[in-house]
């Protein structure tokens, strides 16, 4: 137990110390963050578009120049060229499309920064067959005081190929 005066201000720092630290940071407010969510969905849809119709300048446009790209069986991907190279060859494969769509967008309490979960599906012939894949990526985004950018992007996969 605390005695005395010096008992009491050791107590009332430590209460001011404990909420100093626990104040969160300063916010934008729910209306913004819901606006933010809205334009990176917006962004999504155009995106998965220009993915499924093979217009690669239009996809890339999404991308941060200094944007990583993580796949299964390769290093990580870095920068806006061998983004591009990994998607051209791709595009380039027989019978290849792929749409995908965002199943949740977080932004952060600053407004700048956001992450998204989602679900992808891919097509490719391989032998004449129509081979498909579903998946799921990650992708995170920031404000860069004019549009919502790609950062990073993580993809893979549920399962093999399947037909169909």
């Amino acid at each position: 137990m605390m005695r005395g005066k010096s008992g009491m201000r050791l107590l009332g720092a430590l209460l001011c110390l404990s909420a100093a630290v626990s104040t969160p940071p300063a916010s934008a407010d729910e209306p913004a963050r819901r606006g933010a969510v809205e334009a990176i969905r917006e962004v999504d849809a155009r995106w998965s578009e220009d993915l499924f119709a093979g217009r690669l300048d239009q996809v890339m446009e999404n991308y941060d120049d200094n944007a990583a790209f993580l796949v299964h069986g390769s290093p990580i991907i870095r920068g806006k060229p061998a983004i591009r190279a990994w998607f051209r060859e791709r595009l380039d494969t027989p019978g290849y499309s792929a749409r995908f769509r965002p199943t949740e967008i977080i932004v952060a309490a600053s407004g700048e920064m956001a992450y998204e979960l989602g679900e992808f599906e891919a097509t490719v012939l391989s032998d004449g067959k129509r081979m498909r894949v579903k998946g799921k990526h990650l992708v995170t985004w920031k404000w860069n005081g004019s549009r919502w950018l790609v950062t990073a992007e993580s993809i893979n996969t549920d399962g093999p190929p399947v037909a169909g």
